[in-house]
């Protein structure tokens, strides 16, 4: 049995004071209600809003990219004890309903990372183009460790266990894929929960593109060759 209180629901943030507020709301309205913003070094007022709902912040003096957030966040959550962490996409593009999904998977597979996918649901509308870039993205994913699912997901749920144990370095969007490989090593138990995403423009303007794309290859070739 997973208690919801023992559950943190983490939102990496970068300028995202338009739909900060609403993406709160929806996980309140779910039943959760401990809920941490990692701000990004944003140059809006996404703080402000946060804090009007009482809930942790933390905010790093610049942005450094999505991999320095979850970073962070693992930190955090590692020095006070907490047993389940919730990586979660602030942009508004998950969908909170998934948030039990996420919980159950973890439950009935003991797993120690729950990755959610979005390619399993047939009624997401995902665009063409980053249809392509994830496609691409998990190839490449492949190359580095068998993992042959939604690499580039941002939805997660980590025990205990995982916490503990991963040790991420990457500050950008390479963190997705890294987490998995250095996960696999660990032999960490990781599955795929079915989940809901709803794009529009602003999240698409918030996401992955061909030149962050490269840096992210190029990211995880360097930590690779490092190894």
């Amino acid at each position: 049995m997973i208690d919801k209180s023992d559950i943190y629901i983490c939102l990496p943030a970068y300028n995202e004071a338009s739909v900060i507020g609403s993406v709160i709301k929806s996980i309140h309205e779910n039943g959760f209600e401990n809920i941490i913003v990692i701000d990004d070094g944003s140059d809006d007022n996404t703080t402000d809003i946060a804090s009007t709902f009482g809930i942790r912040t933390l905010k790093l003096p610049i942005n450094r990219g999505v991999g320095a957030a979850t970073q962070l966040a693992i930190e955090y959550a590692r020095n006070k004890k907490i047993q389940y962490l919730m990586l979660m996409d602030a942009d508004g593009q998950h969908s909170a309903e998934c948030l039990h999904t996420m919980i159950e998977t973890m439950r009935r597979h003991q797993a120690d990372i729950v990755i959610g996918n979005r390619f399993v649901n047939e009624e997401n509308i995902i665009p063409t183009k980053r249809r392509l870039y994830n496609f691409l993205a998990n190839i490449f994913t492949n190359m580095l460790v068998d993992h042959e699912h939604d690499s580039q997901s941002g939805f997660r749920l980590l025990n205990r266990k995982a916490i503990d144990a991963l040790n991420l370095e990457i500050d950008g969007y390479g963190v997705c894929s890294e987490m998995i490989w250095k996960a696999k090593k660990l032999e960490l138990n990781i599955m795929d929960a079915p989940i809901k995403v709803s794009y529009t423009d602003y999240s698409l303007s918030k996401g992955q593109n061909f030149g962050k794309g490269v840096k992210t290859a190029l990211s995880l070739i360097n930590k690779k060759l490092k190894l």
